[in-house]
C-alpha cells in the first residue's frame, strides 16, 4: 500500500487531508529539502498558494480508498 504526493503539483489545498478517513496524509510546510527539489512550477505555486504541502504522516494506516487522489483537483496524489 502507498500513497504519494507530488510536490510540483500540490498547492496545499488541504481537501485530501478533509477526506481520507485514516488520517494519512496532513498539511505541513515544506521542507527546505523538498523546497531544493521543486521545479520552477512547483516554486511558482510556493509563492502564490503559501508553504503548506500535503505530506504523507501515516502510509501504513492507508487503505487505498482512493479518496485523497479523487478529490485532488491538482492530480497531485497517486494511491497504489
Amino acid at each position: 500500500m502507498s500513497v504519494n504526493v507530488n510536490l510540483n503539483r500540490c498547492d496545499g489545498c488541504g481537501v485530501c487531508v478533509s477526506k481520507c478517513p485514516a488520517k494519512v496524509l496532513a498539511l505541513k510546510e515544506i521542507k527546505q529539502e523538498d523546497y531544493d527539489r521543486l521545479g520552477m512550477f512547483g516554486r511558482l505555486k510556493i509563492k502564490v498558494k503559501g508553504k503548506s504541502r500535503a505530506y504523507v504522516i501515516k502510509a501504513s494506516a492507508c487503505t487505498q480508498c482512493g479518496k485523497c487522489q479523487i478529490n485532488c483537483h491538482e492530480r497531485a496524489i497517486k494511491v497504489g
